[in-house]
């Protein structure tokens, strides 16, 4: 069973069905959680479980693994907008901090200087991507710069208009 993961997948046709049938095989191990007195026990939960995990399996087979902070290349971390940036580097110092202490001196440490060597990347691609707030114009903004347009005189410059706008776009 958990050797055939493709043939399963096939099988299967699609990640929906993949994922209806492991909620329904968690709904099976659930039910025979509660049945340890029955005689078949432990061999019908050694064949639920084993299912169970190649369904998992067989649903990776369709949804890869995001790619982690921790196996992050420079190319994945220059696709990066602000707020996932943001993420990326709070999640990596967390490893950091996780990483530490594993051994006595930090230099032997190849996950720590691992993470260091991500944060630092992560930290330059912060100064050159800018928050949403600086780069989009909000539709409550427009809107107000519409409204302020229409109940102004028929006979408002040129240069006015060009100046509201301008303050809307933060130049």
């Amino acid at each position: 069973m958990l050797k055939n993961i493709e043939e399963l997948a096939v099988k299967m046709g699609s990640l929906d069905n993949i994922r209806l049938e492991l909620k329904r095989i968690q709904s099976v191990k659930c039910r025979l959680k509660k049945q340890k007195a029955k005689k078949t026990y432990e061999q019908d939960m050694l064949e639920v479980v084993a299912y169970e995990q190649a369904l998992k399996e067989a649903r990776e087979y369709f949804e890869p693994k995001k790619t982690t902070v921790t196996t992050m290349t420079e190319y994945d971390i220059s696709l990066l907008n602000y707020d996932e940036t943001m993420k990326a580097i709070k999640s990596i110092q967390s490893k950091k901090c996780n990483t530490r202490y594993l051994m006595e001196n930090i230099e032997d440490n190849v996950e720590y200087q691992d993470a260091c060597r991500i944060e630092k990347m992560l930290l330059e691609h912060k100064k050159i991507v800018k928050p949403i707030e600086e780069t989009v114009v909000k539709k409550s903004e427009l809107n107000d710069l519409v409204h302020q347009l229409e109940n102004l005189d028929e006979n408002v410059s040129k240069e006015y208009l060009i100046e509201q706008m301008k303050k809307l776009l933060g130049h």
